[in-house]
């Protein structure tokens, strides 16, 4: 992280930090997200006692997304940035930097190690097998530290994969400059739970695939945070099983996420809602409509323009309303998972596998409502 900025977050100099951001977006030069990746240290160890997980990376990694596809105008990243920087004033985090290193010879089985070593709660030993099997595959790495996380999804609403499969799939795998504390980040959570040492990820998988649309159905209804993870974390699955990362022959453990909410009731007000959505005669044509429009007093109308959008600007709707959770944003209310609930409905649409207009109608229902409810309660 730039020393100066890291000075200023690190004392909790808000005024620093409001002016070390308006003299940054006055440089045309600016982006996104060459200050999310100047962030990415503290981003990475954070120690959020509010919510227990690693939210405010997920958070901004999905907006680096947003970035680097040119969705976002500038206006909207100078909101953005904005609900970044003042997030971390008032969170805490750790400035930990982790790097290569030059090790002695290689290990035969350095993830079965790995796992030892985590059991014993032996994070620098974990981390050094860790990197060797980093460095010859980064891949095999990639899935099978996602496939132990997702023994965790139950008892940690999905954190210990949704949380962490961006920071694979933006940072490890990609060998991004924070690669490695990335991978440190990630290793230093897994320390905190049990993990088999017969490990083996085809014990959690399926013989076919879940039916999405009927899992998602599930996923998508219900009101709260928990039933919003159950939509999140569904995406974070189908994120997963299109990676680039993804080996053919490694058995995702869709097991663990269709018990998760086996049980669970599909919504049948929400779904005969979006079933007989009605298609608007007016839609916003600008941003200022679109904020005029959005009422947090009736959030049918809201969610119903929203849906109509999703289905006919695409690409302004991401803009739109990442802009208005920024001007809208007050720290108080604030949960980063408006914008991670959000991209996960969004982008679902975009999605091979999810092909029943009425799922991503749901979705996108659900994380409008859940924003509304958390800005008004």
């Amino acid at each position: 992280m730039n020393s100066y900025l890291q000075d200023l977050l690190i004392n909790k100099d808000k005024a620093g930090v409001d002016k070390y951001l308006n003299r940054l977006i006055k440089n045309k030069h600016w982006t996104l997200i060459s200050l999310i990746d100047e962030l990415l240290p503290g981003l990475l160890f954070e120690s959020n006692l509010t919510y227990g997980s690693f939210h405010q990376v997920k958070m901004a990694l999905f907006l680096r997304r947003l970035s680097i596809n040119n969705i976002l105008s500038k206006e909207t990243e100078e909101g953005v940035a904005r609900v970044i920087l003042t997030e971390m004033l008032n969170r805490n985090w750790l400035n930990i930097e982790a790097g290569d290193f030059k090790g002695a010879d290689r290990i035969d089985q350095p993830l079965d190690n790995m796992v030892e070593e985590l059991n014993k709660g032996n994070i620098h030993n974990s981390y050094y097998y860790a990197i060797q099997e980093y460095k010859d595959n980064p891949a095999n790495l990639s899935e099978y530290l996602l496939g132990i996380g997702s023994l965790g999804i139950p008892d940690s609403l999905g954190h210990s994969l949704s949380c962490f499969q961006p920071v694979i799939e933006d940072l490890v795998f990609p060998h991004h400059q924070y690669a490695e504390t990335a991978l440190l980040s990630y290793v230093t959570y897994l320390g905190r739970r049990n993990i088999p040492e017969d490990f083996d990820p085809e014990d959690y998988s399926l013989k076919e695939e879940p039916d999405w649309t009927e899992l998602l159905k599930k996923a998508a209804s219900g009101s709260g945070i928990i039933n919003l993870h159950h939509m999140i974390t569904s995406y974070i699955y189908l994120a997963w099983k299109d990676s680039d990362y993804h080996q053919g022959d490694y058995k995702l453990p869709f097991k663990i996420l269709v018990d998760w909410f086996k049980d669970k009731k599909v919504d049948q007000t929400r779904l005969e809602r979006v079933e007989n959505l009605e298609v608007s005669t007016w839609l916003p044509s600008d941003y200022a409509g679109f904020y005029d429009a959005f009422d947090y007093d009736n959030p049918d109308e809201t969610a119903r323009m929203v849906i109509n959008l999703a289905e006919a600007k695409y690409s302004r709707l991401y803009d739109w309303m990442v802009r208005l959770y920024a001007d809208d944003y007050d720290q108080p209310r604030w949960n980063p998972h408006f914008y991670t609930g959000l991209y996960s409905a969004l982008s679902l649409y975009g999605m091979e596998d999810i092909d029943e207009l009425v799922v991503l109608r749901m979705a996108l229902d659900q994380a409008v409502r859940y924003y509304i409810n958390g800005m008004k309660n």
